[in-house]
């Protein structure tokens, strides 16, 4: 079984997930996986779901398939592209149960801001992949990035802001290694209906 999609090769064909994973479990969508950390601990502790993980970062992809591979996890699948085109072009309405979102890219630069995962049309293709009881989560460090990012998500779903306590497990490196910093973590949860 290979786990990884390459839409440069197979084209932005709508993904079939009870035929990719040969099941109709639930299915849960990353939106930059960097090393893997959600998925690998997602799929280990939810073998009831099956994961979806899309990183730009051809580097990142490589490791996270080579992980996938080494750990013999048979309900993830990977792909190398940017997850606009992959939200927009290959996940059908209405077939997601879960989306994440850790530590996008905060692009802070004024002239940067439109490459924001954050923004209008992503959140839209969102809305329109998620079940209608379908949730997420968006988790950053940057707080401007989260100052704006979190009122847009309140346009598009019912949200609920919270910090990450003690007690949740860090789900990236990114936030393992900003705790340690002492550094703020934001996060906000969204339910479509």
């Amino acid at each position: 079984m290979n786990p990884s999609i390459d839409p440069r090769a197979t084209g932005f064909d709508p993904l079939d997930f009870p035929s990719l994973f040969g099941n109709d479990h639930p299915v849960v969508v990353e939106i930059g996986s960097g090393k893997g950390r959600f998925l690998m601990a997602t799929a280990r502790e939810r073998p009831e779901v099956n994961l979806i993980g899309i990183e730009k970062s051809l580097h990142y992809h490589r490791f996270i398939v080579d992980r996938i591979a080494r750990a013999g996890l048979e309900n993830i699948r990977a792909i190398n592209h940017d997850a606009f085109a992959v939200l927009s072009k290959m996940i059908p309405a209405a077939s997601v149960d879960e989306i994440h979102i850790y530590f996008p890219d905060p692009w802070p630069r004024p002239r940067e801001r439109k490459r924001r995962m954050i923004r209008d049309e992503v959140l839209e293709e969102i809305r329109r992949v998620l079940r209608p009881d379908g949730c997420g989560i968006y988790v950053t460090d940057h707080e401007e990035y989260f100052d704006k990012a979190a009122p847009l998500i309140e346009q598009f779903f019912r949200a609920e802001r919270r910090t990450p306590g003690p007690d949740d497990p860090p789900r990236t490196n990114y936030e393992a290694k900003y705790r340690e910093q002492g550094r703020p973590i934001y996060e906000i949860r969204f339910w479509k209906s």
